[in-house]
């Protein structure tokens, strides 16, 4: 499958002398030596256009005399011509050089099936689509996502970081250029004797194992416990009153529980 697409054949650029004209344009027509906008505002109406105009996704005009594509357009809706019953006006805008169906089509001829004496015609591209914007990997033909996925794409996102209020404060501190806070985490209490294994990976990640020495215990404070620090930390004070990592795990293990034994 590819793009639906919608041909328009234009004439030479000529004066409208229409005064009822919906656009209130004064000239109709393709004008080599207009800007692409000009010409797109020149002839995007008004046009007598079928029911499968409204499935197209996209417009391509051909100059009658050079039979040549010059013009490609985006489809984003159709709406009648005001004054003018049966014609319609297209609502879109030009495409850019880079954009697929621009690049298949624009400076070559004229598609063989719109080479009739109608200037509208319609036909299927065999121009392929691109990738929804979202990741998914499905194939659109209009549009930067397939409907919906934008949401979830940001919804996503958004989770990666936590919740909306924590992500509009990541994001505002990245747009300022300033180092964006650390995640808060709630400590984890600790109702079991046992033994805390603190180390630092090189890549300066910490690491934090618990070996369970005994069933659950009593841990609630005024039990006869008291907060100190663990044994294990204990025995290696100078170890960590020389090193800024290891006196900020010891500080984090003697806030955790009430009373935790090594």
């Amino acid at each position: 499958m590819g793009a639906l697409l919608l041909h328009i054949t234009l004439t030479t650029k000529r004066r409208s002398n229409d005064p009822t004209d919906p656009l209130g344009r004064t000239f109709y027509g393709w004008g080599p030596e207009d800007t692409i906008e000009e010409n797109w505002g020149n002839n995007r109406g008004y046009w007598v256009l079928g029911a499968r105009a409204y499935r197209e996704s996209y417009v391509l005009f051909s100059h009658n005399q050079r039979h040549v594509v010059v013009m490609a357009a985006r489809i984003d809706e159709i709406i009648d011509a005001q004054g003018k019953p049966g014609r319609k006006i297209i609502e879109g805008e030009p495409l850019p050089e880079d954009h697929p169906v621009y690049q298949a089509y624009v400076g070559q001829p004229t598609p063989h099936s719109a080479l009739v004496r109608n200037p509208v015609t319609y036909f299927d591209s065999t121009v392929g689509g691109w990738l929804c914007g979202c990741g998914c990997g499905e194939e659109i033909y209009v549009g930067e996502f397939v409907r919906g996925h934008e949401q979830t794409a940001l919804h996503q996102r958004v989770a990666q970081i936590g919740t909306i209020p924590e992500f509009l404060r990541w994001f505002d501190a990245v747009r300022a250029g300033a180092e964006p806070a650390a995640r808060a985490t709630a400590p984890a209490p600790v109702s079991r004797t046992g033994r805390f294994d603190l180390s630092i990976g090189e890549d300066g990640s910490v690491r934090i194992h618990f070996t369970p020495l005994v069933s659950a215990t009593d841990l609630r404070p005024g039990v006869g416990t008291r907060q100190v620090l663990p044994a294990c930390l204990s025995g290696h004070r100078s170890m960590i009153d020389g090193n800024a990592h290891w006196r900020r795990l010891a500080f984090r293990a003697r806030t955790l529980p009430r009373l935790f034994t090594c």
